[in-house]
């Protein structure tokens, strides 16, 4: 007879056993909703400790090809495919995508033309108080003007009578004698 060689495996320790009942199995399920917008929604992996002994709706345990860059579900095939550009729901999250651009852009622009609606008022304001400003300098020419045209009419008729009438001479008379005979 063959002789036969008992093996005892070592013993562990209170230590590696305490460990050991510390680790858990983790589970790693893949969930996806073909029809979902949000590509998150489409494929996601969840982990877990407990082991799902019936799965959930949307929940695999065969994990998609790594090729695959939107992997989905399909219950046709009941396996992993790529999300197809032409289906409904990548056209919807396209659309919607665009649709949340287009609000922020409108929004900016609201913005910028509230933004210059204020700059244009203050503008108004500002040109109507420099257009008053402005009349009010040229009414104060004007007046000025006129004052010196007045001056001007009333010097050329004061230098006009001074010619018209001749000097005449004074009718006072000096005395140039000293009393006490000069010196």
């Amino acid at each position: 007879m063959a002789d036969e060689t008992t093996q005892t495996a070592p013993v562990a320790g209170a230590n590696e056993t305490a460990t050991q009942e510390n680790e858990k199995k983790m589970y790693v399920y893949y969930f996806s909703d073909p029809d979902a917008t949000d590509q998150k929604l489409r494929f996601h992996e969840i982990y877990t400790d407990v082991e799902f002994d019936e799965l959930p709706w949307h929940v695999h345990t065969e994990k998609p090809d790594e090729s695959l860059k939107d992997p989905v579900w399909d219950i046709n095939t009941n396996g992993w495919i790529e999300n197809s550009k032409d289906g409904q729901a990548q056209i919807l999250a396209e659309a919607q995508a665009k649709i949340i651009e287009i609000d922020k852009s409108k929004e900016q622009f609201d913005q910028t033309v509230k933004t210059l609606q204020v700059g244009q008022q203050a503008g108004t304001a500002q040109s109507l108080a420099l257009t008053k400003s402005i009349k009010a300098l040229t009414d104060g020419q004007a007046n000025q003007n006129k004052v010196l045209q007045s001056m001007q009419a009333l010097m050329l008729q004061m230098a006009s009578q001074k010619q018209a009438t001749p000097a005449q001479p004074s009718t006072e008379t000096t005395d140039t004698k000293q009393e006490n005979g000069g010196n």
